[in-house]
């Protein structure tokens, strides 16, 4: 069995071990999909992260393709239904819920991209990197007694609203499921919205969440509330928030997805070009799960799980 690594930096060493007792493993840092497609058109295993989006067209160019084995919860960056109905099987951490509540690193990325928005940490500090000692341009805010409403209390949502309470803030949440939870439940997102200083998505992406966080959802949040994104691009309104900034409709964004960061076109993205211009906006890369302990752990889960489901068939 051909068994490839699409990206090698700091692979887990433990998992890349088990992986060589089951197959023939290339150890490869693809800087390109198209040396990725020439390199691995025999390959039968692919594990993957997020440089690259496998598309269908993708998919096709890697006929003998049957596994690949991604270290994250969502798989919007691969075109799982052609891959499934191909024959093919994506193994990820959908679903895997027990496991996953040992890993803090997306709420702790939540809660840094947080607070450097709601204390204006980046702005301040490139303003003294200018040379400048500004200190009345940059007051924040303190946390104690503000609202905060978490879209969706699933796992990270729960490990965020636990930190919320060591700052003696105010919790709301929203989720489709009931649940038993000390916290102030809403009925609807757009009450919860209305309702929020601090407004924090942790809901999945897929087919109904798909702009989920729409103009009308979006028209509910006050002039002084921030938003934090630590989901998913696809799940809100990227043009409709856009607006929203340059028309001083909102206090700030923060967030470490954007809505066409697969397709290698960054500079064109709207919220990066507005984060240019002094707009209240933190993007970072999609690194809310990328620690390394994270990773480590991550990365050794998938490769047990693939190597019982081989093992099983």
């Amino acid at each position: 069995m051909k068994i490839a690594i699409t990206e090698s930096e700091n692979f887990t060493k433990i998992g890349l071990e088990k992986l060589k007792t089951i197959g023939q493993v290339q150890e490869n840092d693809f800087k390109s999909m198209e040396e990725l497609i020439h390199i691995c058109e025999k390959v039968e295993v692919l594990f993957v992260r997020l440089r690259f989006k496998f598309t269908q067209e993708i998919l096709m160019q890697l006929p003998d393709l049957k596994f690949i084995l991604s270290a994250t919860t969502g798989t919007d960056h691969i075109d799982e239904d052609f891959f499934v109905k191909r024959g093919g099987k994506v193994i990820c951490l959908k679903g895997e819920t027990e496991f996953l509540e040992q890993i803090p690193s997306t709420a702790e990325h939540t809660w840094a991209l947080l607070l450097s928005l709601y204390k204006k940490i980046p702005f301040s500090f490139d303003d003294v990197k200018q040379g400048n000692w500004n200190r009345d341009a940059f007051k924040g805010n303190n946390l104690k007694n503000k609202k905060i409403a978490i879209l969706g209390m699933g796992r990270v949502g729960k490990q965020v609203a636990n930190i919320a309470t060591c700052f003696n803030m105010q919790v709301g949440y929203y989720d489709i499921k009931e649940m038993d939870q000390p916290y102030l439940k809403f009925s609807t997102p757009s009450a919860l919205f209305e309702w929020a200083d601090i407004i924090t998505i942790h809901i999945p992406q897929n087919d109904s969440n798909q702009n989920f966080i729409d103009k009308d959802l979006l028209s509910y949040i006050k002039k002084t509330a921030v938003l934090i994104n630590t989901s998913r691009g696809g799940i809100w309104d990227e043009s409709k928030l856009c607006e929203m900034i340059v028309n001083n409709e909102i206090r700030g964004v923060a967030t470490d997805v954007l809505k066409n960061e697969l397709d290698n076109k960054i500079k064109e993205n709207r919220l990066v070009a507005l984060s240019q211009k002094s707009f209240p906006i933190i993007i970072t890369p999609h690194i809310a799960g990328a620690t390394i302990e994270s990773m480590e752990m991550t990365e050794d889960f998938i490769v047990e799980k693939f190597i019982r489901d081989w093992n099983y068939k």
